[in-house]
């Protein structure tokens, strides 16, 4: 007797084992519905959605259907599997949007909405919400200031704003002398360019908010250095940042709104509110290291990487970047506001690390563990910006 509930058991076990398998395997589906987000726009009916299977970081295959005359579509008997990833895209008057990416390890069967609009050539619902410089460092041997320049825009209509008569979308005046320009990912900047000082992107932008992230260096002599910021388009704010206490700001029309405090790091700010279009403001940073001596404050090197990283995530996620030229839907205002924070605490994060390891409170070893946590973070913070919550 009890050998023969010995075998059921073994029998029920391997069946129950061998059906969790089935399950895990169970073919995914994803369906969903297009809208046209213009009132009074076109249908939708009869476009196509590409949906794009990555295995791990690597295009596996596409497929594609044709919307229904409600704007429905589906793709059906999808691998689930940890590594499988998919992005629908679709093409509406010229321009690509794209959802974000969408797993089905967890759940085999999900939904996605995606929504088009018309275009437009009229800027006027393009604005600049607001502009933060920070004074993330100086290099004194390379007699450079390291800059992170971030750009809050917003296309508050309901059209996607495809630039001007020569295809321009965003003018973003650099200061002068501006050199190693990267724009970070995370924005589509079409084609950009530099002209005259001014960076120009050419990638369409839909309705919504969102970030634009730079960094570049801007040369000094001495201990001093100058920024003439100019402003191209309506903006709400224009800010200037530097951590208190380290190096000092000055200027003759932003005012010194005092300090905020970011992840227990103060920062000075001088600020403008509703800066005149095709002004220039100056501010003079003073208190830097001389030029031609090796060393800087612990500052810099921090937000540097910080910038940098963001670089390195770009190359990692190139696959998938150079297939998604828009995401949907655009960040909401109050998330870019969240994320412009986060950059700056996980930078300020950094800087206190780096601090503690130069007073000796840090072992190397706990030095190094807390380092690569706070860049997994950025790492996270970027790759949620895109969608790609979940990626490898």
């Amino acid at each position: 007797m009890r050998l023969r509930h010995a075998v059921f058991f073994c029998v029920f076990a391997l069946l129950a084992v061998t059906w969790s398998s089935l399950q895990a395997q169970e073919a995914g589906t994803i369906s969903g519905r297009v809208q046209n987000g213009t009132p009074g726009g076109g249908s939708v009916a009869g476009l196509t959605v590409t949906l794009r299977h990555f295995t791990g970081m690597q295009l596996a295959e596409e497929r594609q259907a044709q919307v229904g005359q409600d704007g429905s579509f589906a793709f059906e008997g999808l691998a689930t599997g940890d590594q499988d990833a998919y992005l629908l895209v679709v093409r509406y008057a010229g321009v690509e949007y794209v959802s974000p990416m969408v797993q089905l390890n967890q759940q085999p069967q999900q939904t996605v909405e995606l929504t088009v609009y018309e275009t437009t050539n009229d800027a006027n619902a393009v604005r600049v919400n607001s502009r933060s410089i920070v004074i993330a460092g100086a290099s004194p041997e390379l007699r450079a200031v390291d800059v992170m320049d971030i750009v809050i825009v917003e296309n508050g209509g309901d059209r996607t704003y495809l630039g001007d008569t020569n295809g321009i979308v965003l003018r973003i005046p650099l200061p002068q002398g501006a050199q190693e320009i990267s724009p970070q990912p995370g924005f589509d900047y079409g084609q950009p360019r530099l002209e005259n000082g001014v960076l120009l992107t050419t990638g369409p932008l839909p309705p919504g908010q969102q970030t634009v992230v730079l960094s570049y260096t801007v040369p000094y002599e001495g201990t001093r250095a100058t920024l003439s910021i100019g402003t191209a388009m309506p903006t709400g704010t224009l800010r200037v940042l530097v951590r208190d206490g380290t190096y000092r700001l000055s200027s003759r029309s932003l005012i010194d709104t005092g300090t905020v405090e970011v992840s227990g790091v103060t920062y000075r700010v001088l600020a403008v509110d509703a800066p005149v279009v095709g002004d220039t403001h100056v501010v003079q940073v003073s208190g830097l290291p001389r030029t031609g001596f090796l060393l800087d404050l612990p500052l810099g090197p921090s937000i540097a990487i910080a910038v940098g990283l963001l670089g390195v995530i770009a190359a990692s996620t190139l696959a998938f970047l150079a297939l998604r030229r828009r995401r949907s839907p655009a960040v909401s205002p109050d998330e870019g506001d969240r994320v412009s924070d986060e950059r700056l605490q996980l930078a300020a994060e950094l800087n206190r690390l780096d601090e503690a390891r130069a007073a000796g409170e840090l072992d190397e070893a706990e030095y190094t563990a807390r380092r690569s946590a706070i860049l997994r973070q950025l790492r996270e913070l970027v790759l949620r910006e895109k969608g790609l919550e979940g990626g490898p």
